[in-house]
C-alpha cells in the first residue's frame, strides 16, 4: 500500500512543490519548468511505447514526442484541457490497483483461524520442506540414498518410510510449496498467502497445537497463528527502494547503461545488497576452543532474521533449529529452506565459496552458462555440493530433536517442493517434455511417531499426498476436500499417470510398470553416476593428472595466453575456521580464443587438484575458466595457485599463478 500511495502521490506532489519553489523567484521560469515535466514525462512514456530497449533511435525519437507534446500544450488548450481531465486517473489507477486486483487480497485479506480439527495424537510434528531438490540427487549406483555424500539423508531413511517414488505437482516454488501444505492441487489464480489458502496444516492442526513455523516464499500461516516477524517501516521502505529502483531503471535505460546495474535475475530481492554467504555459525570445523560452536551475538541473530531470500539462509535455518524446544503443549514445527535452491555457493562442510553475485564472471551463474556444456556438468556438480549442505542442515534438525528426547516420538516429514534440470540448452526450472523426468521426482521420507526400522515404498505418490498421510499417521480428519490421498490407503497405488503443472502447461508423468524408478530417470542417474561416480571433486575432463606433483612434469611459462584470476588475493590468506573458502577459481584468459574448449588444471601448493575446459559465453567473446576445488585442497595462509594449459599428453603450459 505504501508502495502504491507514494508511486501515485510523491511524483506530482515534488513536481508540483518544485514549480511552487520556482515561482517565488520567477514566473516564467516557473513556466518554463511546468513545460520541461511534460516534456520529460511524455517522452519516458514514449520511450516504453517505442522502444522499451533503450536504443540510441528509440531515445531520440522519444525525445522529439516529448518536445512535441511540450509544444502542442504551449499553443493548443484542447491539449491542456486534455491533460487537465485525465489529472485524476492516477487516482483512479490507485483504487483499482488496491482494492479491484488480486492486490486486493493482500492488504484487505481476512485472516483464518484454526479449525480445531480433533487431535488425540500429542506427537511432535516435524515438517521440512526444502528447494530444488531432486530425487537423482540423493540417489547411488543401487538407487539407495548415497551414504557417503548425505550421511544424514541415509540417517533418516534407516528410521523412516522413504516414498522414493513421489512427483511434485507444480514446477514453481509459490505454486508448490501451498500444495504441500493443503493438500490441493495448484491454481493459478491463487497467491501463496493464507487469504488463498485458508484450510491448510496450520489451521488444521493450530487449534490443538503451538505452531513453530517459518516460510521463506510464501505467507500461508494466518497471523492469528503465527507471529509475525517483521523489520520495522523504516527499514521495510528501505529495502522497498533498494528492489524497486534497479528494477525500473533496468526496464528504462538503455542496454549500454543497464549493464552497469545490479543484477535482479539471481533472487528475489536485496539486489543493491551483498550476499556474505554463511556466518560463522555455520560452519563446520572445529575451532581452537574444543570445537565449541560459538553463538551468534544478538545483533547477527537479527541481522539473519532480516535477511531476504538469498541472503543468510544457513543463518535462518539454524535460528529456527534452535528454537524447537519441547514443552507441555504438542508443537508443530515446520520449515520451508531455500535450499539447496540456487544460488550456488555453499559447501557440504557450510561454508561459502561466493560472496557477492556480481563479483564473478558477468553470466557464469546464470541460464546462460547453460548453453555450455561444461558449465551445465559444473552446475550440477555445485548443486550436488550444495545438496551436502543440505544434508548438513538435515544432521543438525536431527541432532536437536534427540538432544531434547524429541525424536522416537516425533512425527517427521521431509520432503522437496520440486527438483531441477541441468540438461544442455535447457534452463533448470523450464519444464518441457525432455527435462520433466529431472523436475518431477521429488524426495519424501515420514518417520512415524515411535518408528525405528526404515522401509522404502514405490507407491506412486504426489506431494499433495503429504497432508493427507501426515493427518493419517495422527489420527486427524481433514474438515475439508483436498486432492491427495494418504500414502497408507491402498488406493494410492492404483495412480498410474501424475501431472506436473508448469505455468499454464500440464505435462503427464507416467509411472513405469517396474515401480522402483521413473524410466527416463535412469538416463538422469546413469549420466550423474559418470560424471559423478569417482566423486563430487572428480569431476573434469581429464582424470589421470589430479593428485600429481607439478615438480615431476616439464611445466614451462606460456609465451601466449595469460590467465587472469578472480580476486587472486584471496589465496594469499586463506583462513580454514572463516565461513568463506575461495575454493571456486575463475578468471579469464587475457591472448585466449572465442569458444574455448581449452582442457585446463589448477595445481595448489604444487599439486594438481582438478581439470576443467575453458569457454566463451553466449554473446561474449573472452576466454573464461572456472573450476570447483575440494577444501582440503587449501592450507591455511599463504597458497599458490596456478592454471595449466594441458597441450597433450605430455605438453603441459603455465598460464599464471595466484597467491604466492
Amino acid at each position: 500500500m505504501a508502495f502504491a500511495l507514494a508511486l501515485t502521490l510523491a511524483p506530482p506532489a515534488l513536481a508540483y512543490g518544485l514549480e511552487l519553489l520556482v515561482g517565488i523567484v520567477s514566473d516564467r521560469a516557473r513556466r518554463a519548468l511546468h513545460l520541461g515535466l511534460v516534456a520529460v514525462l511524455v517522452a519516458a512514456i514514449a520511450l516504453q511505447a517505442l522502444d522499451p530497449h533503450g536504443t540510441a533511435l528509440g531515445l531520440g525519437l522519444a525525445l522529439a514526442a516529448g518536445a512535441g507534446a511540450a509544444a502542442a500544450y504551449l499553443r493548443l488548450p484542447a491539449v491542456r484541457s486534455l491533460l487537465s481531465v485525465l489529472a485524476p486517473a492516477p487516482l483512479v489507477l490507485l483504487v483499482v490497483f488496491l482494492g479491484l486486483s488480486d492486490v486486493s487480497k493482500l492488504i484487505f485479506g481476512s485472516d483464518v483461524e484454526a479449525h480445531a480439527a480433533s487431535v488425540s495424537s500429542r506427537a511432535p510434528v516435524v515438517v521440512l520442506v526444502l528447494d530444488e531438490l531432486p530425487l537423482t540427487s540423493l540417489l547411488d549406483a543401487s538407487r539407495h540414498v548415497d551414504r557417503r555424500d548425505y550421511p544424514n539423508f541415509a540417517r533418516l531413511a534407516r528410521d523412516a518410510t522413504w516414498y522414493r517414488n513421489t512427483t511434485t505437482v507444480h514446477a514453481d516454488t509459490p505454486y508448490a510449496v501451498p500444495a504441500i501444505m493443503d493438500g490441493r492441487l495448484p491454481s493459478k489464480e491463487k497467491v501463496p498467502i493464507a487469504a488463498d489458502h485458508p484450510e491448510t496444516v496450520f489451521s488444521l492442526l493450530g487449534g490443538n497445537y503451538a505452531l513453530h513455523v517459518r516460510e521463506e516464499a510464501t505467507a500461508v500461516c494466518p497471523r492469528s497463528l503465527c507471529r509475525e516477524t517483521r523489520p520495522d517501516f523504516r527499514r521495510r521502505m528501505k529495502g522497498l527502494w533498494d528492489d524497486l529502483s534497479p528494477v525500473y531503471l533496468h526496464q528504462l535505460l538503455p542496454d549500454g547503461l543497464e549493464r552497469r546495474l545490479p543484477s535482479v535475475s539471481r533472487g528475489w530481492g536485496r539486489f543493491r545488497r551483498e550476499e556474505t554467504g554463511a556466518s560463522p555459525t555455520t560452519v563446520a570445523s572445529r575451532t581452537e576452543r574444543e570445537g565449541r560452536r560459538r553463538r551468534p551475538t544478538k545483533l547477527a541473530r537479527k541481522r539473519s532474521l532480516l535477511g531476504h531470500l538469498n541472503e543468510g539462509r544457513l543463518d535462518r535455518y539454524d535460528s529456527f533449529v534452535e528454537d524447537i524446544d519441547g514443552g507441555g503443549r504438542p508443537r508443530l514445527h515446520f520449515l520451508h529452506a531455500l535450499l539447496p535452491h540456487v544460488p550456488f555457493q555453499y559447501l557440504p562442510s557450510g561454508r561459502a565459496y561466493r560472496l557477492r553475485p556480481g563479483e564473478e564472471i558477468p553470466g557464469l551463474n546464470s541460464s546462460v552458462g547453460f548453453h555450455e556444456q561444461f558449465l551445465v556438468e559444473q552446475a550440477w556438480q555445485r548443486h550436488l555440493l550444495q545438496v551436502g549442505t543440505a544434508d548438513r542442515l538435515l544432521g543438525r534438525l536431527i541432532d536437536r530433536l534427540r538432544r531434547l528426547g524429541l525424536y522416537e516420538r516425533a512425527l517427521i516429514a521431509v520432503v522437496a517442493d520440486h527438483g531441477a534440470s541441468f540438461q544442455l540448452d535447457h534452463d533448470r526450472r523450464v519444464v518441457r517434455p525432455g527435462n520433466i523426468e529431472d523436475i518431477a521426482p521429488v524426495p519424501f521420507f515420514l518417520k512415524a511417531p515411535g518408528q525405528r526400522r526404515g522401509r522404502v515404498s514405490d507407491k506412486p505418490l504426489r506431494t499433495v499426498d503429504v497432508l493427507p498421510t501426515i493427518a493419517d499417521v495422527l489420527g486427524v480428519r481433514i474438515p475439508w476436500r483436498v486432492d491427495g490421498r494418504s500414502a497408507r490407503r491402498a488406493t494410492v497405488a492404483a495412480q498410474r499417470h501424475r501431472r506436473v503443472i508448469a505455468k499454464h502447461f500440464a505435462y503427464v508423468v507416467s509411472v513405469d510398470d517396474s515401480p522402483r524408478f521413473l524410466p527416463a530417470g535412469e538416463a538422469v542417474l546413469r549420466r550423474k553416476l559418470s560424471l559423478f561416480g569417482r566423486g563430487l571433486y572428480g569431476f573434469g575432463p581429464i582424470h589421470g593428472v589430479v593428485g600429481r606433483r607439478v615438480s615431476t612434469l616439464r611445466v614451462p611459462r606460456s609465451r601466449g595466453p595469460r590467465a587472469r584470476f578472480v580476486h587472486p588475493e584471496r589465496f594469499a590468506a586463506v583462513s580454514r575456521g572463516a565461513a568463506f573458502l575461495p575454493t571456486h577459481v575463475v578468471g579469464r584468459i587475457d591472448g585466449g580464443v572465442l569458444g574455448g574448449d581449452r582442457i585446463v588444471a589448477v595445481a595448489v601448493n604444487g599439486r594438481i587438484e582438478a581439470t576443467g575446459l575453458t569457454f566463451s559465453l553466449a554473446g561474449r567473446i573472452d576466454e573464461d575458466f572456472s573450476v570447483m576445488l575440494p577444501e582440503r585442497a587449501l592450507r591455511k595462509g599463504r597458497n599458490r595457485v596456478q592454471l595449466l594449459w594441458l597441450r597433450g599428453r605430455t605438453r603441459i603450459e603455465s598460464l599464471g599463478t595466484a597467491g604466492g
